[in-house]
């Protein structure tokens, strides 16, 4: 104890929708101590919530370690922060924690922590197709862009609930005559167990079948993104320009953040994760169109998980050279 109490500890935070994981690390890159703990999306369990699953995290992280709850440097990579506005908030409101303190800390969106675990402090992009969408990339000077994420109403475009909107807006023109005909029509319409057009408003903002007198949920609609793709491999044309055209808008979103961060051509790295993009039918005809569209690009899947990427970003914050050895002791903590 006595010697752990002597080291700088350094802990990385990724905070979700779901859930928050904390992960403590000395210098070396050597795991001391993690905990998880509820949901620190401010835009899904509101920012009292949500500061609270933070401060308890650190807390139950530190205890795990044997240590006070006082670091040398942290970053918080949170789902749902997209501005600086909701960054400054959330800092504010984690340098007042009681009983918790930090020499630095940094409070950003949670695609940095991915990027981190993916590429560590080197050049990168990384894209997020699941049941939203969202693009990211880093140079290792420290230049950033992002394209995406503004939330399902604006922009996440080749999202799970961008897949089911297209494939729901095709069923219902199939039905009143606007569109060509689709086998998306009978499939939605028996798994929404409706059987006129008009019936679909009623399901979707009064009567959800998983919760009766409400509305559905962003995942319940999301989830309808699989008849898309049932559609799709059964040989409808319809489904087939819904993945063409959803799998296009994230090349596009992509080649946007390489050219915006000026990767030079046949350097680029990219790294997918998310339902949508990991699997069939849509990774292998997204998989073709990013080949054509930027020659030579490496595409891969996260080594760590984000809260191991959240913790490379804390040492880096505190002053340590991301070295071949501390990867080795992060990827040995997460074997």
């Amino acid at each position: 104890m006595a010697e752990l109490s002597e080291s700088k500890f350094f802990v990385g935070v990724d905070g979700g929708g779901t859930k928050t994981r904390a992960l403590i690390v000395s210098a070396d890159g050597t795991r001391r101590g993690s905990a998880l703990a509820g949901a620190s999306n401010p835009n899904s369990v509101g920012a009292e919530a949500a500061l609270a699953n933070l401060r308890r995290a650190l807390i139950d992280a530190a205890e795990s370690a044997g240590i006070e709850p006082h670091f040398e440097a942290g970053f918080f990579g949170i789902s749902g922060v997209n501005d600086s506005v909701a960054a400054r908030y959330l800092r504010e409101k984690i340098a007042a924690f009681e009983g918790v303190s930090q020499n630095r800390f940094l409070v950003e969106n949670d695609t940095r922590s991915l990027c981190a675990a993916t590429f560590g402090m080197h050049s990168g992009v990384v894209l997020i197709a699941g049941t939203g969408s969202k693009c990211y990339g880093r140079t290792e000077d420290g230049r950033e862009w992002e394209t995406g994420g503004y939330d399902f109403h604006v922009s996440d475009e080749a999202s799970a609930f961008d897949l089911a909107r297209r494939g729901l807006t095709a069923a219902v023109r199939a039905a009143d005559g606007r569109g060509a005909p689709t086998v998306l029509k009978e499939i939605l319409f028996r798994e929404l167990q409706i059987s006129e057009t008009g019936q679909i408003s009623q399901r979707l903002h009064q009567d959800s079948l998983k919760n009766p007198g409400k509305p559905m949920s962003k995942d319940e609609i999301a989830a309808l993104a699989r008849f898309v793709d049932e559609a799709y491999l059964a040989g409808d044309p319809v489904a087939k320009e819904i993945l063409e055209s959803a799998m296009e808008d994230l090349v596009k979103m992509v080649t946007t953040v390489i050219a915006k961060l000026e990767i030079p051509a046949g350097t680029a790295r990219l790294g997918i994760t998310g339902g949508v993009i990991l699997h069939e039918p849509c990774g292998g005809i997204f998989r073709k169109k990013m080949e054509l569209a930027v020659p030579g690009i490496e595409i891969v899947e996260p080594e760590l998980p984000p809260v191991v990427g959240a913790a490379i970003r804390a040492l880096s914050l505190g002053g340590i050279e991301i070295t071949p050895e501390i990867m080795a002791n992060l990827r040995g903590s997460y074997s």
